[in-house]
């Protein structure tokens, strides 16, 4: 990211100190200690998963009809990214963030239930019917409700290790959901995207972390842009789950509102939105997530319509995907966003790690329905 990247100018952070002593004071539980590790995590994760799904029966048929990813919050993100990374299935692919299955699910279809907990609601209820309808889900988790169904349904089971955040254990979960697929016969080619993101990933972590200098570090120049401003996230094609990515992440860790979209839909309707009401656009700040490898016509929307919106808000900060492949140009757009909004946390003085507001909303729910975390 070049200066020429960064357009307007905001409010003075309410913090301004971002070393690692400052880092370490503010995030008790080593949320940045485990972004630096993602890399590690994709290859851990993508090894045990093929381990533990070599040989297995996944479903009924020689080869599936449909493939459901099952999740919530950060144990679903994965199956966005690994839908994105496989543009070429020869079977429908589905992210289902709720209760209740596609219709046409059946004995047949691959069904990847995701759930870091173990004990997630929505997930469970998916695995109920899948089971239901003869389907052989496949279980991703670190223990919970989750593995106990795996364990008496006789289910395949990819174990993660516990003690994380989900959306800090996004290594873990989504190489699974990629090897069951490779497992199954419809992504030939998926270790070699695996092993290109690694590599990608682990180039980015020695300009990203902690030690590297404001001047020289994307992520804490980008959070410094964001700080008391609106982010409002555009990808596009393979991009588009990293947006997603960035909006819960800054969420959740620097526990303020973001936003995302897409193009080319964002082009037949949102960009209409920014025409009045400078009060609200004026404190938003657009982050472009640019994949010089995808498609130009997309990329040439993004550029025009970031030329439409740069009068009406803040700024326009644009991040520039790296990589060959789908999977790590997706990872490194959202590498950048993990980070960022690591560091927007703290200059906010806000622990990245907890998320009070969510456990005391499910904890409620639990009292009715039994709500898990995800």
């Amino acid at each position: 990211m070049s200066a020429g990247d960064i357009a307007g100018t905001g409010p003075r952070p309410l913090g301004d100190d971002l070393s690692p002593a400052r880092l370490a004071e503010i995030d008790t539980t080593g949320q940045f200690d485990v972004a630096v590790q993602l890399s590690g995590q994709l290859e851990a994760g993508y090894t045990r998963a093929v381990a533990a799904l070599t040989g297995k029966r996944l479903v009924s048929a020689e080869r599936p009809d449909g493939v459901v990813v099952c999740g919530m919050g950060g144990s679903a993100i994965g199956g966005d990214f690994v839908g994105a990374c496989l543009g070429g299935l020869p079977v429908p692919f589905q992210v289902v963030r709720g209760y209740e299955l596609p219709a046409w699910v059946s004995e047949r279809s691959l069904v990847v239930a995701v759930s870091y907990s173990g004990n997630t609601e929505e997930t469970l209820a998916c695995v109920e019917r899948a089971l239901a309808r003869g389907c052989r889900p496949v279980c991703v988790a670190s223990g919970g409700r989750l593995a106990e169904l795996s364990a008496r349904h006789e289910l395949p089971l990819v174990a993660v290790p516990a003690g994380l955040q989900p959306r800090a254990a996004i290594g873990f979960l989504a190489t699974p959901i990629g090897a069951a697929l490779e497992v199954a016969g419809l992504a030939p080619g998926f270790d070699e995207q695996v092993a290109e993101a690694i590599e990608i990933i682990g180039e980015l972590r020695t300009e990203l972390a902690p030690e590297v200098a404001d001047d020289d570090n994307e992520a804490k120049k980008v959070a410094r842009r964001l700080v008391n401003c609106l982010p409002v996230v555009y990808g596009a094609g393979v991009t588009t789950p990293a947006a997603r990515r960035w909006k819960g992440e800054l969420n959740e860790n620097a526990k303020t509102p973001a936003f995302f979209n897409e193009l080319p839909e964002l082009d037949h309707n949102e960009l209409a939105g920014w025409a009045t009401n400078p009060g609200v656009a004026g404190r938003v700040v657009l982050v472009l997530l640019d994949d010089p490898a995808g498609d130009e016509r997309l990329r040439r929307r993004l550029a025009l319509t970031a030329a439409a919106v740069r009068p009406q808000v803040a700024g326009v900060v644009r991040v520039v995907a790296r990589g060959v492949l789908p999977l790590a140009r997706l990872l490194s757009s959202a590498y950048v966003g993990d980070f960022a909004s690591l560091y927007l946390a703290v200059l906010y003085g806000v622990d990245p790690g907890p998320v009070t507001v969510l456990e005391g909303l499910k904890a409620r729910l639990s009292v009715e329905g039994g709500a898990g975390p995800s």
